[in-house]
């Protein structure tokens, strides 16, 4: 068959499917999904989906991601830029994953929302990943040695010579993210 049209897949009436046609036009889609899937590109899960490209919040205390603790990195589920990593996660009591700081510099783009909260995406692909607040960790609980990793495009929302301001708090949806231990 040379295309998949929604309407085709009921040429036998309005509301009968023509079984044969969906089932040959499925396995074309599953062909086309082992490629991009092979290829490391895209996803098919619809909640990583409405999380990424409709901007969606996944229900908090939801995503395993909110609970790991092994050494690694969090990755694009969509394009797979490697955006946070370890170093910069914490537990923020939130219900999302968070972190104070990103993975490297180029790797997160912000937008000003109209509520006034700031939109935090990949800069890769575009994908929403969540939202960046102005009440991370305090400077004095982080370690001076992980202070000095931070990138210099992340978010600044306070004086960093003061150890008693706050950083960032990127509360990121689990789904946007793909846990890459090392």
């Amino acid at each position: 068959f040379a295309s998949c049209e929604p309407s085709s897949a009921f040429a036998n009436g309005f509301g009968k499917s023509n079984y044969r046609h969906s089932t040959q036009c499925a396995a074309s889609n599953d062909s086309d999904e082992t490629e991009e899937k092979s290829k490391g590109l895209g996803t098919y899960n619809p909640l990583r989906l409405a999380v990424l490209k409709l901007g969606m919040t996944e229900l908090k205390f939801t995503s395993p991601l909110n609970y790991e603790k092994r050494p690694g990195s969090y990755d694009c589920a969509n394009c797979g830029s490697t955006l946070f990593d370890s170093k910069g996660k914490y537990d923020s009591g939130s219900g999302w994953p968070s972190f104070w700081k990103t993975s490297n510099e180029d790797r997160v783009g912000y937008k000003r929302e109209w509520d006034g909260r700031v939109e935090v995406t990949c800069k890769k692909c575009g994908g929403h990943l969540g939202h960046a607040f102005p009440d991370g960790p305090q400077r004095k609980d982080v370690p001076d040695e992980f202070l000095l990793e931070i990138p210099q495009d992340d978010l600044q929302t306070s004086n960093p010579d003061n150890k008693f301001t706050r950083l960032p708090r990127y509360c990121v949806n689990g789904a946007s993210l793909k846990f890459k231990e090392k």
